[in-house]
């Protein structure tokens, strides 16, 4: 299994990568800003396909940041991203901005994944035959910013968040085969109260 280290050195240069995806998620000082990967100084949390053991690689599957603050309903931040071609069930990292928490803020956050060709989306993709699943929901904080003034610490990293399999999506019973099933609980239940109290006759003391 590859060390923390190992993955930090596979994927690149954390600080460049974040300053970079930093200047390309937001250009508004006061946002709250996070480290968006699934991995770090000495902990990792890969994901994989729905066998629990095919870790997610490339372009075929997506990623996606939800947040809020505490309390309040989660939202889509950012845009969808790929997992890593040369690290399989890691992503990032990349500097996320989360506009609906400020600098210093604590954001509530869940982690989403998808096989792409389900859909551009996590909601698109959220239908019968789909791969796709879904972290615990966990706190991060306090966040960071852009500035100006520099930031004097850096965004917070994902610590929290904890491996999971994406699953199918097994379609919900439509409203013809609910409605049979109820039809058929009326139609053999008064038959089974009649049985039963047959069957207690017959075997009534005399």
């Amino acid at each position: 299994m590859r060390t923390a280290h190992g993955i930090w050195r596979g994927i690149g240069t954390a600080a460049t990568r974040l300053a970079v995806g930093f200047v390309l998620t937001s250009s508004v000082s006061g946002q709250g800003t996070l480290r968006f990967a699934n991995f770090g100084d000495g902990w990792t949390a890969p994901i994989y396909d729905v066998d629990g053991m095919t870790p997610l690689t490339g372009s075929g599957f997506l990623v996606q940041l939800y947040a809020a603050t505490p309390g309040s309903s989660l939202q889509p931040i950012g845009l969808p991203v790929p997992f890593s071609d040369t690290s399989p069930g890691y992503f990032g990292p990349v500097g996320v901005s989360v506009p609906v928490v400020p600098a210093y803020g604590t954001a509530t956050v869940q982690i989403v994944a998808w096989r792409a060709s389900d859909g551009p989306t996590f909601p698109e993709a959220n239908r019968p035959g789909a791969h796709i699943g879904e972290s615990s929901v966990f706190n991060v904080g306090p966040l960071s910013w852009l500035g100006p003034p520099p930031p004097t610490f850096p965004p917070p990293s994902l610590i929290g968040l904890q491996s999971f399999s994406l699953h199918v999506v097994v379609p919900e019973p439509s409203v013809v085969t609910l409605g049979l099933l109820g039809g058929s609980v009326l139609v053999l239940g008064p038959r089974w109260r009649r049985s039963r109290a047959r069957v207690k006759a017959k075997f009534a003391p005399l």
